[in-house]
């Protein structure tokens, strides 16, 4: 019976990080599906989702945690619940504007409030060549429910975003 191991890794950037890190999940067996990794403040950070043998997967793990110099977090997934749901019908997220505590907070509550689930999300800060500041961008993929009126989503995001002086854009995947 196959394992599903969800891995979330974090140590200083070093060339051949990921290579001894698929090193040792091919050591035990292990087929590496899905990651998303990143350089964040001098640190090599990611997620990552390994499928093992399950006799293999105590040994992956003890391995796992003895690379040098990586810390490394386990969960182990629940393999009946398969892949997420198809992302076709998605609507997609794009956010821009300066860069201010509480963005988050605030365009991802009112999503929460009427039932939007985040499928994918990434963001950054950046220094804008025009501004002379600093703009925070945001790209996320969401889903929701077919009850979930888009137009009245959209009007609701707008009214946070001149709140909060960002552009958002809504659209149906």
């Amino acid at each position: 019976m196959q394992s599903v191991l969800v891995l979330t890794i974090s140590g200083p950037d070093r060339s051949g990080l990921v290579e001894r890190l698929a090193e040792v999940v091919a050591k035990f067996g292990g087929n590496w599906e899905h990651c998303r990794m990143a350089h964040l403040a001098g640190r090599f950070v990611g997620l990552l989702q390994v499928s093992v043998p399950g006799e293999g997967q105590q040994d992956l793990e003890v391995a796992l945690r003895c690379i040098e110099g990586l810390d490394v977090m386990i969960a182990v997934g629940d393999v009946s619940v398969g892949e997420p749901a198809s992302t076709s019908g998605a609507i997609e997220l794009e956010l821009l504007g300066s860069d201010h505590p509480g963005i988050v907070r605030d365009v991802f509550h009112a999503l929460a409030t009427v039932g939007v689930n985040v499928e994918k999300l990434s963001t950054r800060t950046f220094m804008g060549r025009d501004s002379g500041g600093m703009l925070f961008e945001a790209r996320a993929v969401l889903v929701c429910g077919p009850d979930v009126n888009l137009d009245a989503l959209r009007q609701k995001l707008e009214a946070i975003a001149q709140d909060i002086m960002v552009e958002v854009s809504l659209k149906r995947g």
